[in-house]
């Protein structure tokens, strides 16, 4: 959909300064209303509220082909360039794979004060999909074999030499419904690459580790414990975030969701490692999540994940549970809101009749 116009130069890695997280918080970029023009082809139908509150998101109609898509938005001025790290991420994969896990790029383009991508436009996160679930939770069957689709959208970004460094709930989402596309709802997309790390060279080596590691400003309840030592993150790391990923998912909570400092949180995840807080973590989950969470713990920053195990752990886990993987829990009421969609808000205020 559209002229792309890609250039050799987006195919280039960009060097990144350190992420600023308060210099980086959009403050509404450019409040743009239904009808207006993004580029000569898109023309802007609603905001979407960011999870996260660090990408400008709207949908916007393909003004020939009456196609959607989701259109991020970056102010020029950003000292960290997100959208350009994004679109690269977006072009490696375009390049070497087709994963149904990822977006695709339709076109990119830039304005007098910002630039812009143009990608799938995907339906709910996991993030609001869980809280909509009986008991903040997924159903076992489902909630593993969403994960199986998330760790396989890791499994290939870090196959490109990436990796996502900003793993929880919020980062993935289902395709949208359109109707007559019911396989989409069962398809996981990974999302925002914006924080990611191209952690191999061209010639397949691993960079070495940073002096000066990257600052986590990721989810807290999902934050791996390098974020709190500062340690440079891996495949390991992402692995770490999608396990408290999962068990969320599953489990509806994690032990320690309530805490609000680094530290805390830091300290919980080490006890949660044996005994009784373990099982605070793990209890009333399928026994598999133990083999798991060691076999990610025992990996380091050169390894190698064997996702094809952890993929057959949560097969079994799936067989073990005696219930149906499909359909998926959000499936029926997805359909019930394409077929009777809320009502839009009145623009006009109500008519107040006078006494």
């Amino acid at each position: 959909m559209g002229d792309r116009n890609i250039t050799d130069a987006d195919r280039e890695c960009p060097q990144l300064p350190e992420f600023n997280e308060k210099a980086n918080t959009p403050k509404d970029l450019k409040a743009m209303k239904p009808g207006e023009e993004i580029g000569k082809n898109w023309k802007v139908v609603k905001a979407i509220e960011s999870d996260k509150g660090f990408n400008t998101i709207y949908v916007a109609e393909h003004v020939q082909k009456k196609k959607l898509a989701a259109i991020k938005v970056e102010r020029k001025t950003e000292t960290t360039k997100m959208l350009q790290f994004e679109l690269f991420v977006l072009l490696t994969v375009e390049k070497k794979n087709q994963s149904k896990q990822f977006c695709k790029l339709f076109e990119k383009g830039n304005e007098k004060d910002y630039n812009w991508i143009a990608i799938t436009l995907c339906g709910k996160s996991l993030r609001t999909l869980r809280k909509r679930q009986p008991g903040g939770k997924l159903s076992v069957a489902c909630g593993l074999s969403v994960s199986q689709q998330c760790l396989k959208g890791l499994e290939e970004l870090h196959r490109l030499g990436f990796i996502h460094r900003n793993v929880a709930p919020s980062v993935f989402a289902i395709g949208r419904f359109t109707g007559d596309n019911q396989s989409e709802m069962r398809n996981i997309y990974i999302l925002d690459f914006g924080f990611a790390h191209q952690y191999m060279n061209k010639d397949g080596t691993l960079k070495p580790p940073s002096p000066h590691p990257w600052k986590y400003v990721g989810s807290l309840r999902h934050m791996p414990r390098a974020a709190f030592t500062r340690v440079e993150f891996s495949r390991m790391e992402d692995l770490e975030m999608w396990f408290y990923l999962s068990v969320e998912l599953v489990k509806g909570c994690l032990p320690w969701a309530h805490l609000k400092k680094p530290k805390e949180v830091h300290d919980y995840q080490k006890l949660c490692r044996n005994g009784l807080h373990m099982r605070e973590m793990l209890g009333g989950l399928p026994p598999e999540f133990v083999d798991i969470m060691q076999m990610v713990d025992k990996l380091s920053f050169t390894d190698t994940p064997n996702y094809n195990e952890i993929y057959g752990l949560l097969t079994n886990a799936i067989l073990f549970s005696g219930k149906n993987e499909f359909p998926y829990d959000w499936e029926e009421s997805e359909v019930n809101e394409f077929k009777n969609p809320p009502p839009k808000p009145s623009a006009e205020p109500p008519t107040v009749t006078p006494k």
